[in-house]
């Protein structure tokens, strides 16, 4: 029986509110290679910063 290798491509995201009401956001990437999953990381990143944005929310600062 040929070994099948698992190919896992997802980026999930998840918003959270502190007790301050400030807006955090927690992201896992895997992809298959280094260079992919750091493209994907960086798409949501910049993805759920516009989300926190649009919706008038203010986020957590480093």
């Amino acid at each position: 029986m040929p070994e099948e290798k698992a190919t896992n491509k997802r980026v999930r995201i998840n918003l959270s509110e502190t007790a301050k009401g400030l807006i955090q956001f927690d992201i896992t990437a895997e992809f298959e290679s280094v260079e992919e999953t750091k493209a994907a990381l960086a798409a949501a990143v910049d993805a759920a910063r516009a989300v926190i944005a649009e919706k008038g929310l203010k986020e957590v600062s480093a």
